[in-house]
């Protein structure tokens, strides 16, 4: 017989303040479950994005063309 087998037969025993109890053990113990699961940017690779094409130019460039809407 599996654990949750028994915690199925077991729960429709449990007083109201057993079942809040209950609740609040699953969420708790899920929530910590995610969080050690989650990954970091820390532990992401950088990637390379390629190498550049063109000279980047100027800031004062950068402007001219985003003004003319050419970026």
């Amino acid at each position: 017989m599996s654990k949750l087998t028994e915690i199925e037969k077991a729960v429709p025993h449990f007083s109201a303040e057993e079942l809040a109890e209950l609740e609040r053990f699953v969420r708790t113990v899920r929530w910590a479950k995610e969080q050690s699961q989650k990954t970091s940017l820390r532990d992401i690779k950088p990637v390379s994005v390629g190498q550049v094409l063109g000279p980047i130019g100027t800031r004062a460039q950068w402007h001219d063309e985003m003004l003319e809407g050419r970026v």
